[in-house]
C-alpha cells in the first residue's frame, strides 16, 4: 500500500475513537443522571431514629425505630443514606428495620 492510503487508514481509525470516547462518554453521562441520589427515595438515620427523604426533604419519620437497638453495619448505611426507585421499596426497607 501506498504511504497516502496508509494515513487515510490511519486518520480513519483516529476518528473512529474520537467518535467512539464521545459515545462511550455521552451513555455515562445518561447513566449518572438516572441514577441522581437527588430524585430517589432515601433512607437514613437521623438524630436516632430512621427517616424516609425525597429531594433531600424529610417525608416521614420512623420515631418507634431506635438506631441503638440495629447492629452497627446497619447504622452505617443509614449513615450515608440507602437510596431507593420507589417510596414502596423504601417502605419496605424499613419493615426490617422495624422488626
Amino acid at each position: 500500500m501506498s504511504k497516502v492510503t496508509d494515513k487515510k487508514y490511519l486518520i480513519l481509525g483516529i476518528l473512529l475513537a474520537v467518535f467512539l470516547v464521545v459515545i462511550v462518554s455521552a451513555c455515562s453521562l445518561a447513566v449518572k443522571e438516572q441514577s441522581n441520589p437527588d430524585t430517589d427515595w432515601v433512607i437514613r438515620s437521623y438524630e436516632d431514629t430512621v427517616v424516609l427523604m425525597k429531594d433531600g426533604e424529610v417525608i416521614e419519620v420512623f420515631g418507634d425505630i431506635s438506631l441503638d437497638t440495629l447492629p452497627n453495619e446497619d447504622k452505617e448505611h443509614l449513615e450515608k443514606g440507602i437510596n431507593f426507585l420507589t417510596k414502596d421499596e423504601a417502605l419496605l426497607a424499613i419493615e426490617d428495620y422495624d422488626g
